[in-house]
């Protein structure tokens, strides 16, 4: 039987804030070992299947992150959420296209966010978990081997697993969300309990049956989205419909009511990195304790975790003990360690203080709107890598948004009178200047001088503010993939 791995990369990942932010979550970052979160789950996913059985499924401002970090991804197993809705809409629109391609296909489903140390017994594991998919017809989850009573994950009761035979497929109990430490710790005595990793493997069609079972309502909403695989409305039906489903995760909605899940015990150095501190897990310490990334020196300082992106500056710490730093070039966090896991309540006074720019959030939104507002009054211009509003013309300058859809760019041009200053108001990408060719985001900005070669490539989805001379149609274009080059 055909199995395809899906692999879930839509989160905003704050609980790694400042270094994860809204346009660039964890997923997407190095975080420990080789290569960014996403790049380690696909090469996880390549020990199982090949290249075209795996399926990345992301929001439409990753897109050209993922294209970036994973070139080798076909085109067409690149599937996109037009919003966010959680776990369960997610897997059913994964789940809607696996039928669509291969209907009685197995599907893995991991997310894209999650540490292994032991890649080969991972593998060994998954290919258990797929065959007791196949024998039991039922819905299967990987339950990983508690090693202490940790509170920050779900728990899955299976009844005593100490003699569990290689491979076995246990009948799952009852799931129980995050417990306190006493709870943690019966628990992990017991020797009953697993912890509920969010990895599932089932046949497409056994998961679809649960989702109409248990979610009738997202079934109900999937249905427009279903029938329109393959053809020219997909796109638009799928912008249409999929935002109003309801917002529930595969755990709650589907998992915890089923009668027929089944775990498959794993134990390959498996972890979540839920948290900052959960780095000190899987990546070595000092001597005294401490986990350094980037350049600091420390001095009488203990279980201390820094994280530094700043190739040119030197965190020193001084007599500290249980804290935790991380320096970005906009925001400095210093923390007590041990309340690392509360780091939401810092982004909710954020909030409360109007500081979302600082969430990476903000300056999108500022952007979006301006986008919005201005395509009401002003003429709107359809071009293949996004669009144009022209806001303002007059005979001393004209002004204009571009807004340049992820993975699409200009061309490759110049002007021979013309001179332009960009602004960036949202996103990221490539900047082509002459012989350079720099990284740009949102507030960098950008002046261009008659003459110069120059052409915009965008990564995620890009806003740009664009004001210039008045010479609207002097442009040469040297290369440009939509067939447009005018001449040298």
């Amino acid at each position: 039987m055909r199995c395809s791995v899906v692999i879930m990369a839509g989160g905003s990942g704050e609980r790694f804030w400042p270094y994860s932010r809204r346009e660039k979550p964890k997923q997407f970052l190095p975080v420990a070992g080789e290569g960014t979160l996403l790049q380690q789950a696909v090469r996880r996913a390549r020990l199982i299947v090949p290249w075209s059985n795996i399926y990345i499924v992301t929001g439409r401002q990753y897109l050209g992150l993922v294209r970036e970090q994973v070139p080798e991804l076909p085109p067409g197993n690149l599937l996109v959420e037009p919003a966010g809705r959680d776990t369960a809409p997610c897997i059913a629109l994964a789940a809607s296209f696996l039928e669509n391609r291969y209907p009685g296909a197995a599907m893995l489903v991991l997310p894209s966010d999650h540490m292994v140390l032991d890649e080969k017994r991972f593998a060994e594991v998954i290919k258990d978990a797929v065959a007791a998919a196949q024998k039991t017809k039922g819905l299967v989850t990987i339950g990983i081997r508690p090693t202490r009573p940790e509170t920050g994950y779900g728990y899955i009761h299976v009844g005593p697993i100490s003699r569990v035979e290689k491979g076995r497929a246990l009948r799952v109990r009852k799931f129980t969300e995050k417990p306190d430490l006493e709870t943690a710790m019966a628990f992990l005595a017991s020797g009953e309990y697993l912890w509920n990793s969010g990895m599932f493997v089932w046949e497409v069609g056994v998961i679809q049956d649960a989702i109409k079972r248990y979610l009738p309502e997202l079934a109900a909403g999937m249905r427009p989205i279903a029938e329109a695989m393959e053809t020219d409305t997909f796109d638009a039906v799928l912008a249409e419909h999929f935002p109003r489903l309801p917002r529930i995760s595969i755990d709650y909605g589907v998992m915890e009511k089923a009668d027929n899940v089944w775990a498959v015990p794993g134990d390959f150095g498996w972890d979540d990195l839920g948290t900052w501190t959960a780095l000190e897990r899987v990546a070595g310490k000092d001597v005294d304790g401490n986990l350094v990334q980037g350049q600091a020196v420390l001095v009488d300082t203990r279980e201390t975790l820094i994280r530094s992106d700043i190739d040119n500056k030197l965190v020193v710490t001084f007599g500290l003990k249980d804290t935790l730093v991380v320096d970005t070039p906009d925001v400095l966090l210093v923390a007590d360690k041990k309340r690392a896991q509360d780091l939401k309540a810092v982004l909710n006074e954020l909030r409360r203080q109007g500081l979302d720019r600082f969430l990476g959030k903000e300056w999108e939104k500022r952007g979006e709107d301006l986008c919005t507002s201005l395509a009401r009054e002003h003429p709107v211009k359809e071009k293949p890598w996004g669009r144009e509003i022209w806001w303002s013309v007059t005979e001393a300058y004209a002004g204009k948004i571009l807004y340049i859809r992820a993975g699409h760019s200009l061309s490759k041009q110049y002007h021979r009178r013309k001179r332009e200053t960009m602004l960036v108001i949202q996103g990221s990408g490539y900047l082509e200047l002459g012989e350079k060719r720099m990284p740009v985001e949102a507030r960098k900005v950008v002046d261009i001088p008659p003459g110069t070669v120059h052409r915009i490539e965008a990564t995620t989805d890009m806003i740009l503010i664009e004001i210039s001379t008045p010479e609207l149609d002097d442009v040469v274009r040297l290369e440009d993939v939509y067939g447009r080059v005018s001449g040298s």
